[in-house]
Order: structure tokens, then sequence, then C-alpha cells
């Protein structure tokens, strides 16, 4: 295969991860409850957790709130459920940051005959592989944290964030392969 269809493979997989990777940091529905458990048990009432957001839905009108920032003043169990959430945020961003990272270096060498030096090589194998490691311990983290329910057991779905997420590490994990193959 030709190096620069490579490139431009990998490349292209690694903005389209990148724009997944951030859709799903910012949505407030990693997880969500669903229709029949939520309309049976709580009349109306729906909610979605995200990593930096919390909406609920009653009777039609819908509210969100801002997740704490800082894990200081909770205590007990709950403290780490907190740094589990602060964690996720971090991969996920992680992810986002090197994601992008990736792609732009993946198109420079494809623009620019700058993929003579070895080193810049050697950057465009690593960095996907580096964006895949963070997504994936991102999105673990992200799928725990949300899915921490205390002792009571409620039945819950992946919402559009989660999935976003999923489908960005496996984008990643294609452009990282197709990057080590570049020669």
């Amino acid at each position: 295969m030709d190096k620069r269809f490579i490139m431009l493979a990998s490349g292209g997989l690694m903005v389209i991860a990148c724009i997944f990777y951030i859709t799903s940091n910012a949505l407030p529905s990693w997880f969500l409850e669903p229709e029949h458990l939520s309309k049976a048990q709580f009349d109306l009432a729906e909610s979605s957790i995200g990593l930096w957001r919390v909406c609920l839905t009653v009777f039609g009108v819908h509210t969100c709130s801002d997740h704490v920032s800082s894990c200081e003043s909770i205590k007990g169990e709950h403290a780490n459920v907190c740094h589990k959430m602060l964690a996720a945020r971090a991969f996920m961003t992680l992810a986002c940051i090197f994601s992008a990272i990736s792609a732009t270096c993946l198109f420079a060498c494809l623009l620019e005959s700058i993929n003579k030096n070895t080193n810049v090589i050697t950057m465009i194998k690593i960095i996907p592989f580096v964006c895949f490691i963070m997504g994936i311990i991102g999105l673990a983290l992200g799928i725990s944290y949300t899915t921490v329910t205390g002792p009571e057991i409620i039945s819950m779905s992946l919402g559009a964030g989660a999935i976003l997420a999923i489908i960005a590490v496996i984008l990643n994990l294609i452009g990282a392969i197709l990057a080590l193959i570049i020669r």
C-alpha cells in the first residue's frame, strides 16, 4: 500500500476519533434511566449522568447541573466515586488532546517532506497508541463512575456519550494500527 494513503487514512480516523472524544466528553448522557423504569417508578421523570453534568427531566422540565470540580468536601464512599469521576474527566480530556496532536502530526507528515526524519516517524507511531491508552482508561473509568448506584440496583442503559466514547476508542485503535504500519 502507498505510504501517503495509509497516513491519510490514519490521520482521518484520528480526526474522527478526536471529534467523537470531544463530543462524548461534553455530553451529559453517559448513562440514562430507561423509559419504562423511570415512568413506572418515578412518574414521568428521566435522568442522565455525564462526566461534567447531571440532567433531570421531571414533568417535561429539563434541568442540568454541573458536577463538583473538587472532591475536598466529599467524605466517605462518595469520595471514591468523586475521584473516579475526576480521573475519567482527566483521561478523556487527554484522549481529546492526544488525538488532535496525532492527527496534526500525521497530516503534517503527509503534506510536508518531514517524514524522512526518524524522530517524526517514531512520534506518529507512538502518539496514537498513547491516545488509545488514555481513551480506554477514560472510557472504563467513565462507565464505572456513571454506573455506580450505591446499595440499590437500578437498571440503566448506555447513553450517547458512552457510545461515542466506545466508537472513538475503536477508531483510535484502527488509526493507531495504521500508523504503526507506516514505513
